[in-house]
């Protein structure tokens, strides 16, 4: 915390300052292709917004960097790089696969609560005072 407030401020700043000059870019072409909806235009549109997911990804990762190891912003961005390339975008495609699971994981464990909730609701007296759909109640 001490050093994201100190000596790598600069980095972080940097990072944040590359992605606001893409999302003011979109914002431009956004702009532009509602009084002229023309192809170009929505392909600029398109082209910055995966520029955007594409740089807001590597920023987390050069944030780590320069957190971790005090790098610059450049230094770190140099040496993520290096470790994509040599691991092969393996770091990448577990970090995304962690995420989907992690995401799916909750929706079951969610919907299995919601299932013990409208089983509760229909098969127990937990819910007779309650006036309504009592299984979409408990399933909430």
């Amino acid at each position: 915390m001490i050093r994201s407030l100190t000596t790598s401020f600069g980095s972080i700043c940097f990072g944040s300052l590359i992605v606001a000059i893409i999302q003011a870019l979109r914002q431009l072409a956004n702009q532009m292709r509602q009084q002229d909806d023309g192809i170009l235009l929505c392909l600029a549109e398109c082209i910055l917004s995966c520029l955007e997911s594409i740089v807001e990804y590597f920023n987390k990762w050069a944030y780590v960097y320069v957190g971790i190891y005090g790098y610059s912003y450049l230094e770190a961005g140099k040496n993520v790089m290096t470790l994509f390339k040599n691991r092969g975008w393996e770091a990448i495609i577990a970090d995304d696969l962690v995420s989907r699971t992690l995401f799916l994981l909750s929706l079951v464990v969610g919907g299995v609560a919601g299932g013990v909730g409208a089983a509760a609701a229909n098969f127990t007296d937990w819910f007779d005072g309650i006036e309504g759909n009592t299984s979409a109640i408990s399933f909430l």
